[in-house]
């Protein structure tokens, strides 16, 4: 018998991000709602960049055909309660609302396409025998 922590999950990746597709469960649990408008735990950023890199500057960056048609929220503060089987959900992870398929592009990276849907973008983390870090890209 198949619960719901034991669903394959399609995720996405570039570079040091990953891009976890949300369903409507894990939005409950985690939030935001679909539009991407309401969440304590999270807060709208005004900007197409995920993320800057350290090492280079390059910046991987939402594209849309339309504006206003993607959406990237930020963690009001880092939360422990994150999807099943996987970590807490920390201060540089963010949320991709995407209304319609989007690109997310980077000078270093192949241009990554996604559909339209509520996207999970996660840091990856590498461990080491005393404690996790963040990956430099």
């Amino acid at each position: 018998m198949s619960t719901q922590d034991d669903k394959m999950r399609t995720a996405y990746r570039q570079g040091e991000l990953v891009f976890v597709p949300l369903d409507a469960h894990d939005r409950a649990s985690i939030g935001p709602d679909a539009k991407g408008t309401s969440s304590p735990r999270w807060k709208k950023l005004q900007t197409n960049v995920l993320r800057e890199g350290e090492a280079t500057g390059h910046k991987h960056e939402v594209l849309t055909q339309n504006p206003g048609m993607a959406s990237i929220l930020a963690p009001a503060a880092s939360f422990l309660q994150g999807l099943a089987h996987m970590d807490f959900v920390g201060n540089e992870d963010r949320m991709l609302v995407a209304e319609e398929p989007v690109e997310v592009v980077h000078p270093e990276h192949r241009t990554l396409k996604l559909p339209i849907g509520v996207f999970l973008v996660v840091v990856q983390r590498e461990y080491d025998e005393v404690k996790a870090r963040r990956v430099i890209d």
